[in-house]
């Protein structure tokens, strides 16, 4: 099913995507003098804007990433569009400054690439978490974990329910059970899926319903 891609990467339609976790963990281990600041721009009831600055020690400029979040853009956004909107903007900064490539979505983000719009509100996302189900993980976590659902929806409606069972499968995807338990409640909509996903378990252990 294809090499196994290091811990923080997602394969997203043929491009690795490095997530925010694993840039900022490198930013902090390579750069740890200097400093990472947001700052948030704009907030009301229906979107927020924000921006993140990357300085030297003298406190100079040496990146900044700016984002935009609309509350009604999606179901992750009606609750935590302050923390995706904070994230993409570290993202951009993070980018800009050289750390993950070219370019940074939050998990949001990445759900309009996969549908192919641009952003604007609409009723409703294609996921959202079961109450409780993240109460155990950090934020960083959830947004990895959001991105790994986002990733095994987008290769189930496109036909690669393979692609879908081996990143469920593989011990990497997930460092705890917990993690897995998000996971499978962000997939609650795509019932079809969890129900091949279960039937292709290799081991046959009965998944959590």
């Amino acid at each position: 099913m294809g090499k196994p891609l290091p811990a923080g990467v997602i394969n997203i339609r043929g491009k690795e995507y490095t997530t925010v976790a694993l840039r900022v963990h490198q930013f902090r281990t390579e750069r740890p003098t200097l400093s990472l600041i947001t700052e948030v721009l704009h907030r009301d009831l229906d979107c927020v804007v924000m921006k993140a600055v990357i300085t030297d020690e003298q406190g100079r400029v040496l990146a900044t990433g700016h984002a935009e979040e609309y509350r009604k853009a999606s179901e992750i956004n009606r609750t935590s569009a302050l923390e995706n909107c904070e994230t993409s903007a570290i993202g951009r900064a993070l980018a800009a400054y050289g750390f993950g490539g070219t370019e940074f979505a939050s998990a949001d983000e990445v759900q309009r690439a996969i549908n192919g719009d641009k952003g604007e509100p609409t009723k409703s996302g294609p996921i959202s978490a079961t109450d409780g189900a993240a109460d155990a993980l950090q934020e960083q976590e959830r947004m990895e974990m959001q991105e790994v659902a986002l990733y095994m929806i987008d290769c189930h409606r496109n036909g690669r329910d393979l692609e879908a069972i081996r990143v469920w499968y593989e011990p990497a995807t997930f460092e705890s059970n917990e993690q897995r338990v998000y996971v499978w409640s962000l997939l609650k909509t795509e019932s079809k899926l969890r129900a091949t996903i279960k039937a292709n378990n290799p081991n046959q252990e009965k998944e959590a319903a």
